[in-house]
């Protein structure tokens, strides 16, 4: 695992130093110009619209960051977009907004900065809760609390009891507080106010506000509910995420199937997200406008969003393909295609996110007969520090055997799934090995190491990453024909072409999964998915299987897994059928299902089973 402890800042620049080098000019920039005037209220979107130009040829990249205080903050890395949607929501005061322009071809730059003033929605010491773009997100802004103290906002939807809250937030007197309430339903009232910690002490807001929620501003799936929750069923995790895909953006329900939250940016073809997170953002992958290429858009861009939608902040897979070249992770005639399937938070904050790597390799490869060689998509981890800058990663060409090929021999292009692919033109065939297609990454907290579900292996694999200072290498493959044994008299009892795979609850012997089965089937045609739970013994090298439910339906791909708090598990069928429909599945520790529910129509990658959108599964 290559790492580099000083952290990356900026592009990486090859810059010429030999006597004679030709004498560029920097890019100019004439203007950086926001879509409304300064000052705005927070929760204000504007777009920020750069004007540059460079007497040099090269192609202009423009990358936006804002300053506050002392802190500068990143919010979307090189790319060829010329405007940026910024929208300040955590508290009032003087930003600076930043445009960097790089000429890709002379690596020379230009910046500009402007202020902006970001103005406080408490009127006379009093919250207020504004509407937002998503109908069913709203704005809290309150008062400001104590140094020392803590406050989070509350809402209670409207026919139920229960009050809900948001996260926990520090207050940082004299500026407001704000948060997005976000997991209402369309066209209802929900009440809502904040609550002060200090110390012991909780304390809520004088006034209790009733908003309005909107109408949708798309048209959700048809969801049935096949069946309802049942004795045991864990009612508490009462929302559904689901990662839906293509003709769909991700929504939340409740149980009943009613949407209670969605992400569905304009002009953006295709999103899914990767993970929610603790702080109430998320991850997602999307297509859009990278940074060398604007032909090349599938899985080009990993984003964190808000609550509402807006991004925090974004980068693009041919910048972060640059950057791993220059610290050695890629190397020469391979590319970094694309982001795919996977991005994770680490507790340190960095983030990791899942690539293709392409290379060209002697005829003979795999099996391959092509006289010039074949092509043979593999995987990437980026490594990016909370900045988003690159500061590691790992290849699988250089830890794993090539010549073991995918074991039913899935090649691209074919129908979905496959990266955007750069180099089959060089080989006879015209296709490309879809040798690994990874699709699950989780940080090991107790080690320090990573566990990467590879579905064409039918292998779980555990990495050497130790923080970063480890050595990338293998140190163990689960599946058939890996490193464990099988301890059980199912005819066939280890998973295959599997999905989201993950120790639970931070314990570093039992995993989850989702069994997609695709070699059990393919050699026993009619079988079903299955939901696994595995205790895993690595000093003994031996494997149980503590469940192995029969969900009762198949999808050849896509797929997720989730150990519920009551020792349930939820797992979810993304693709059944003709009709391409989804299940979300609660089953009961002796297999039995508890409670489904069918998205009609539509492809989802993952569903998780949640409280709310601010405490996402353990893991």
């Amino acid at each position: 695992m290559r790492h580099r402890h000083t952290l990356l800042v900026g592009p990486v620049l090859a810059v010429a130093v030999l006597l004679g080098a030709p004498a560029y000019a920097t890019p100019t920039i004439q203007q950086l110009t926001p879509s409304l005037p300064s000052p705005q209220p927070l929760g204000t979107t504007v777009r920020w619209t750069t004007t540059a130009t460079d007497t040099d040829p090269g192609m202009l990249d423009y990358q936006y960051a804002i300053i506050y205080g002392l802190a500068k903050f990143m919010v979307r890395d090189y790319s060829l977009s010329q405007s940026f949607d910024l929208t300040i929501v955590d508290r009032e005061g003087l930003y600076l907004v930043q445009v960097t322009v790089l000429n890709t071809s002379t690596n020379r730059t230009a910046r500009l900065t402007v202020p902006f003033q970001a103005t406080s929605r408490v009127v006379g010491g009093n919250a207020v809760v504004t509407a937002t773009p998503n109908p069913l997100v709203a704005l809290l802004s309150a008062p400001s609390c104590p140094a020392g103290s803590f406050m989070r906002g509350l809402y209670q939807l409207q026919g139920s009891a229960q009050v809900l809250a948001t996260y926990w937030k520090p207050c940082h007197p004299p500026t407001s507080m704000n948060f997005y309430i976000a997991g209402m339903r369309a066209q209802t009232t929900t009440l809502i106010n904040y609550q002060v910690a200090t110390g012991s002490t909780l304390t809520v807001g004088p006034i209790t506000q009733s908003f309005p929620s909107g109408a949708l501003t798309i048209t959700p799936p048809a969801v049935d509910v096949t069946v309802p929750p049942g004795s045991g069923a864990n009612v508490d995790l009462g929302m559904v995420l689901h990662d839906y895909l293509v003709s769909s953006p991700p929504i939340a329900t409740d149980l009943q199937g009613n949407v209670m939250w969605y992400y569905a940016p304009p002009g953006t073809p295709n999103a899914f997200v990767t993970r929610p997170l603790f702080n109430g953002t998320m991850l997602v992958i999307v297509d859009g406008t990278n940074s060398s290429d604007p032909n090349v858009t599938a899985g080009q861009v990993l984003r964190e969003i808000d609550l509402a939608g807006n991004t925090v902040r974004e980068t693009n897979a041919s910048l972060v393909g640059q950057r791993l070249a220059a610290l050695g992770v890629v190397h020469a005639g391979e590319v970094f295609g694309s982001f795919h399937h996977d991005a994770i938070r680490l507790l340190n904050g960095n983030t990791i996110v899942l690539g293709s790597m392409e290379r060209i390799f002697p005829p003979g490869t795999q099996g391959s007969t092509d006289p010039l060689g074949v092509d043979v998509i593999g995987d990437a981890l980026a490594v990016l520090d909370p900045n988003w800058n690159v500061i590691g990663g790992w290849n699988s060409f250089d830890h794993l055997d090539v010549n073991r090929a995918a074991v039913l021999g899935e090649f691209c292009p074919a129908p979905g799934g496959c990266p955007p692919l750069f180099l089959n033109s060089q080989t006879t065939t015209k296709t490309a090995n879809d040798w690994l297609h990874s699709n699950s990454v989780q940080y090991i907290p107790s080690t320090g190491d990573l566990l990467l579900s590879m579905r064409h292996q039918d292998w779980v694999v555990k990495i050497d990453y130790k923080n970063g200072s480890g050595t990338g290498n293998i140190l163990w493959r689960l599946g058939l024909g890996g490193d464990f044994a099988m301890n059980s008299s199912d005819p066939y009892p280890w998973f295959s072409h599997q999905h989201d795979v993950a120790y639970e609850n931070l314990d570093a012997t039992l995993i989850s999964l989702f069994d997609n089965g695709n070699t059990r089937v393919a050699a026993n045609p009619g079988g079903n998915n299955r939901g696994q739970l595995l205790d895993v013994d690595e000093t003994t090298m031996q494997v149980s299987l503590r469940l192995n439910a029969d969900l009762g339906v198949f999808s050849f791909a896509l797929g997720s897994a989730q150990l519920l708090p009551n020792g349930n598990a939820h797992y979810q069928a993304g693709a059944v059928g003709p009709g391409a429909n989804a299940y979300s599945i609660e089953v009961l520790p002796d297999g039995t299902i508890a409670y489904e529910l069918k998205s009609g129509g539509v492809r989802s990658y993952r569903s998780w089973r949640m409280v709310d959108l601010y405490a996402p599964p353990g893991r």
